[in-house]
């Protein structure tokens, strides 16, 4: 099991795009599936035509029951079509009161169903700011994608943001730049180490900075359900780099990766 959160501190950088992204290149051994935890409310219901129901709603119902977490992804998400992709989803209702309401229900004490199951759940947490219902996600998280641009203010907002996100939790922080922005990736991780390693006094190394991603409008239409995927999708700028960053990601979200067989274990058989 592994739980990837994507989230972002200023502007609107692609939360949604991205986990959806992500989620569609992933492994097939990942089983991924997107779990809508915005509390402003989701996306993916109105852009991709989806059913109202079930919903996050429903998730956070069967997170109090004793149902499997397996049999729980199975019963509430649903079957997002992109090409020869699907990708299931667990969408949120627009407005954000019934996410917020359903939040506590699946990170509270005991509460393991985005935790305790054989998929990878990439949560799309929106964005973050203090007192944000999505911090005890965020806790739990194997890893979680920062996103934003290269530019004065958002890295700015990134920056006041370090001390908490670095000590949130055990998990892999990873800055993902988007498309656009003044600085490149290096500049950018320049200022994030400084400001972790010599201001927050914390390890320096604990922070990744990586992009940006491609401006690509087209990739970027599919996944918001503008535009119809042909049969070379994947294969477009953002996809391409999403696929690519898998290489990152993966070694922080190993426990979702499949077994080795034992060779001696398999002659034995």
């Amino acid at each position: 099991m592994a739980l990837l959160a994507v989230t972002y501190v200023k502007g609107r950088p692609g939360a949604t795009t991205t986990a959806l992204g992500l989620a569609a290149v992933a492994p097939e051994w990942a089983r991924p599936v997107v779990v809508e935890c915005d509390p402003a409310g989701g996306d993916l219901m109105r852009r991709h035509r989806l059913a109202a129901v079930p919903s996050v709603v429903d998730l956070a119902a069967a997170a109090r029951g004793a149902a499997g977490a397996g049999d729980v992804f199975a019963a509430v998400s649903q079957p997002l079509a992109l090409a020869e992709v699907t990708v299931p989803v667990v969408v949120a209702p627009a407005g954000g009161a019934q996410t917020r309401a359903a939040l506590p229900e699946l990170t509270g004490a005991g509460r393991t169903v985005l935790t305790a199951t054989d998929r990878l759940v990439v949560a799309d947490c929106g964005r973050l700011g203090p007192g944000s219902l999505v911090w005890p996600l965020l806790r739990r998280a194997d890893v979680v994608l920062v996103l934003a641009r290269a530019n004065a203010d958002e890295v700015a907002h990134l920056r006041e943001h370090l001390g908490d996100l670095v000590d949130a939790g055990p998990g892999r922080l990873v800055v993902l730049l988007s498309a656009g922005g003044a600085y490149s990736a290096a500049d950018v991780a320049d200022v994030v180490a400084t400001h972790v390693g010599q201001e927050l006094a914390r390890d320096s190394q604990a922070v990744s900075v990586l992009g940006p991603l491609p401006d690509d409008h087209r990739a970027a239409a599919v996944l918001g359900g503008e535009l119809v995927a042909g049969r070379r999708w994947r294969r477009l700028p953002l996809m391409a780099a999403y696929t690519r960053l898998w290489t990152d990601l993966a070694p922080h979200l190993s426990t979702v990766a499949p077994q080795p067989i034992d060779a001696s274990t398999e002659a034995a058989s």
